[in-house]
C-alpha cells in the first residue's frame, strides 16, 4: 500500500523505514559501530601520544584554534539535514536530491571566506601562523557536506557494516599520512593533513558503499518537508560541533593553556566516542523506525541506556584514577598540567555517554528543538564560565565547567522522562547498578595506589587496571542479571520476527 502523498513517478525511489529484521540489524549494528569507533579511537590515541612527543602544547593549541574556527563555520551549515532523511517516515528521491544540492552549495559558499580572507582572520586571532593552516583545514567543509546524503542513506538502511568499512579505510589512510609527516619533520602540518585526508577519503567511501547517486531534482517543497526537523537537527549539530569554548579560551588565555585543555578534551572525546559513537547512529535509526510503537521504543531505549552506562561509568571512573600514572608514563613533564583537566572531563564523560541515547530518543520522536535548546544552554553557560574563570588558572576553570555541566544535566533527564511517560526518579533508577559497581571498582583501584605508593608507575597502573576489571565485571553481572536476561530475550531468535 502506497502513501497518498507520494506520486506515481516517485514510487520507484520511495524508501520507507525498515519494518522487519530491525532488532538483528540494531544488535549487529552496535557491534559494527563499536568496531567503527574502536579503530579510529585506537588509531587516534596512537597518533595523539606520538604527536605529543613531537609537538608542543602551543602547536596543539594552534591547530586547535584553527580547527575551532573551521568547525564553527561547519557547524552553521545544513549538514544535519541528513539526519532528517534518516528520521522521516516517507522519503522520496526529491528529498535526497534536494538535500544534496543544498549541502553542496552551502559547502562551496562556506569555503570561500577561508580561501580569500585567511590572513585578516589570522590577524584578528593574533597568530599569523594560522593564515596558512586555515584554508587547508577549511577543505573539510565541502567534503563533509558532500557526504551528508550518502551517509544518511547508509544509516537509514541500517547497513552499519558499510559505515565501519568506510571509517576503517579513511582512518588507516589519515593515520599513515600523519605519522609519515610527523617523522619527516612537518610538525603541526601532520595534524592538519590527517584531518583533511580523513574527510576526503570518508566522503569518497560514502558514495562507494552507499550506492547512491544524486539526480538533478531540486524542489523547495521537498526541503520544506524536512525543514523543521532539519533546522533543529542542524542546530544540535552546530552546538555539538562548534568549538567556541576553544576559541574563547585560546584568545583570552593563550594557545599554551588551550593546548592543555585541547589535549584533555581530545582524550575525553576519544573515550566517549567508544560508547557514544557505537550507539548514536544505531539508536537514532532504530528508535526512528519504532517511533509509533511506545512499548518497543521504551524497551529499546532502556537497553541502550543500560549498555551505555555499564560501559561508560567504569571507563571514566578508571581514567580519573589512573590519569596521573598514565600521563606520567606516556608523556614528559610539559604535559603535567593536563592531568587535572583529564580527570575533570571524566565527569562530563559519563553524562555525555548517557546523553547520546537521550538525544536519539528525543530526536527520533521529532522533538529536535528540545535537544537544541538544552545544548544551547550548555554551550552558552560554558562560554560564560570560561570568561569568568580563565584568569584564575585551568584547574579552577575545569571545576567550574564540570559543576555547571552537572547542574544542567537534570534538564535532559526531565525531557527524557516526559517522552517515556515515567518519572525522572524511575528513569534514573535504571543506572543504580552501574553506579554501584563503578564505585566498588573505584574503591579497589584507589586502594592499590595507597598500597603500592613506591612501585613504578607502570606496575601500579597495571595492577590498578587488573583490580578494576576483576571487581567491576562480576559485580555488574551479578547486580544486573535480570537486565542481562531481559537483553537476551530482546535478541532475535531464529524463526522469530524482529
Amino acid at each position: 500500500m502506497t502513501h497518498p502523498a507520494i506520486t506515481k513517478p516517485e514510487l520507484d525511489s520511495y524508501r520507507p523505514h525498515l519494518t522487519t529484521g530491525r532488532s538483528a540489524l540494531a544488535i549487529t549494528g552496535v557491534l559494527w559501530s563499536s568496531l567503527q569507533t574502536l579503530i579510529p579511537t585506537i588509531s587516534a590515541a596512537v597518533v595523539f601520544f606520538i604527536s605529543a612527543i613531537f609537538l608542543s602544547p602551543a602547536d596543539f593549541g594552534l591547530v586547535g584554534l584553527a580547527s575551532s574556527v573551521v568547525m564553527t563555520v561547519l557547524a552553521f551549515t545544513p549538514v544535519a539535514f541528513g539526519e532528517a532523511l534518516v528520521q522521516r517516515k516517507l522519503l522520496t528521491k526529491a528529498h535526497t536530491d534536494s538535500v544534496f544540492w543544498l549541502t553542496l552549495f552551502c559547502g562551496a559558499l562556506c569555503f570561500l571566506p577561508f580561501a580569500i580572507w585567511a590572513t585578516p582572520m589570522a590577524t584578528l586571532m593574533g597568530d599569523a601562523s594560522i593564515a596558512a593552516v586555515l584554508p587547508v583545514l577549511a577543505l573539510r567543509i565541502p567534503l563533509d557536506l558532500a557526504a551528508a546524503v550518502p551517509n544518511a542513506m547508509i544509516i537509514r538502511s541500517m547497513k552499519f557494516k558499510l559505515i565501519a568499512l568506510r571509517t576503517a579505510v579513511a582512518t588507516m589512510i589519515s593515520v599513515t599520512i600523519c605519522l609519515v609527516m610527523l617523522f619527516a619533520g612537518y610538525g603541526y602540518w601532520a595534524l592538519v593533513a590527517s584531518q583533511v585526508s580523513a574527510s576526503f577519503v570518508a566522503c569518497a567511501m560514502a558514495y562507494w558503499v552507499a550506492g547512491w547517486r544524486p539526480g538533478i531534482t531540486l524542489q523547495w517543497s521537498a526541503l520544506r518537508d524536512l525543514f523543521n526537523y532539519g533546522a533543529f537537527a542542524s542546530g544540535n549539530r552546530m552546538l555539538a560541533t562548534i568549538k567556541i569554548d576553544h576559541f574563547v579560551l585560546g584568545v583570552f588565555a593563550g594557545t599554551a593553556t588551550l593546548g592543555l585543555f585541547f589535549f584533555a578534551r581530545r582524550l575525553y572525546n576519544m573515550l566517549s566516542n567508544l560508547v557514544g559513537g557505537a550507539l548514536a547512529s544505531v539508536s537514532l535509526a532504530l528508535l526512528s523506525t519504532l517511533q509509533d510503537d511506545r512499548e518497543k521504543t521504551q524497551l529499546a531505549f532502556d537497553m541502550a541506556s543500560f549498555l551505555s552506562a555499564a560501559v561508560s561509568m567504569p571507563m571514566f571512573c578508571a581514567l580519573a584514577i589512573i590519569a596521573p600514572d598514565l600521563l606520567g608514563l606516556l608523556l614528559d613533564d610539559k604535559w603535567a598540567g593536563a592531568v587535572f583537566p583529564v580527570q575533570a572531563f571524566c565527569v562530563a564523560g559519563v553524562i555525555a555517554s548517557i546523553g547520546v541515547v537521550q538525544a536519539s530518543l528525543i530526536q527520533s520522536q521529532g522533538k529536535t528543538q528540545w535537544w537544541f535548546y538544552y545544548q544551547l544552554g550548555q554551550q552558552a553557560t560554558s562560554v560564560l564560565v570560561i570568561l569568568a574563570t580563565y584568569r584564575f588558572g585551568l584547574p579552577v576553570l575545569m571545576v567550574a565547567l564540570m559543576t555547571k555541566t552537572v547542574l544542567l544535566w537534570p534538564v535532559s533527564v526531565v525531557m527524557t522522562a516526559k517522552l517515556l511517560k515515567r518519572s525522572a526518579w524511575h528513569y534514573l533508577a535504571g543506572f543504580r547498578y552501574p553506579v554501584l559497581a563503578a564505585l566498588i571498582m573505584a574503591c579497589g583501584m584507589v586502594a592499590v595506589s595507597h598500597i603500592m605508593p613506591d612501585q613504578s608507575q607502570a606496575m601500579r597502573l597495571l595492577v590498578q587496571v587488573i583490580v578494576g576489571i576483576a571487581l567491576y565485571t562480576p559485580v555488574i553481572v551479578f547486580l544486573s542479571r535480570d537486565r542481562i536476561a531481559e537483553l537476551r530475550r530482546y535478541l532475535p531468535r531464529k524463526g522469530k520476527p524482529a
